[in-house]
């Protein structure tokens, strides 16, 4: 055989089941087979009615869940906006970072490094430093990741360099941008 011919098989399919007269099959055969099919048809039909009782449904927990979700961000935001200003540490960052002082800017970048381990472990990112804390973190969960890497490379690169690093008021600027923007999402500030 060098082919399949599909025609054929199905010819003789189709051949078996016509051959077969209702007149030949024993009652209670017949009887067997009703009810087989009427049983599955009805547990089809309650089955159909399940999924889609679980599709609404799904969709409606969803839709609390979002409805909590923004809730509570609501909340917090307002909180966030009762507290602008009030949050000392991030105020004395600030101080800071303004002063003309570049031994105050890089204590302001190592300060806000500080407040942003405090801020990692709050929120549950566990580590012994702010490294393995930023490792842990999902950058799914934590939009502004890229941004805290950023500024905690600022904050390693003063702590192993020291004096001998010269910064510049814009690399100041941009870093305390980096740890405001982390601050904000997690409504440290």
């Amino acid at each position: 055989m060098r082919y399949l011919n599909l025609e054929y098989l199905l010819l003789r399919v189709y051949d078996i089941f016509s051959g077969v007269d209702a007149g030949n099959i024993p009652g209670w055969i017949a009887s067997l087979a009703g009810i087989i099919v009427i049983t599955g048809i009805i547990l089809t039909l309650i089955l159909l009615a399940l999924i889609v009782y679980a599709n609404i449904r799904l969709v409606q927990v969803q839709h609390e869940g979002y409805q909590r979700f923004e809730e509570k961000l609501r909340s917090a935001q307002t909180q966030g906006t009762k507290n602008i200003g009030k949050n000392e540490r991030w105020e004395r960052i600030i101080l800071l970072a303004d002063s003309p002082s570049q031994s105050d800017w890089r204590r302001a970048i190592l300060e806000a490094d500080i407040m942003l381990g405090d801020v990692l472990d709050n929120q549950g990112y566990a580590g012994p430093v702010v490294g393995d804390q930023l490792k842990m973190a999902n950058p799914l969960q934590m939009t502004t990741l890229d941004l805290a890497w950023k500024a905690h490379k600022m904050r390693n690169d003063i702590a192993h360099e020291g004096e001998v690093l010269q910064l510049t008021e814009r690399d100041v600027r941009a870093t305390i941008d980096y740890y405001r923007r982390v601050f904000e999402e997690f409504l440290a500030i």
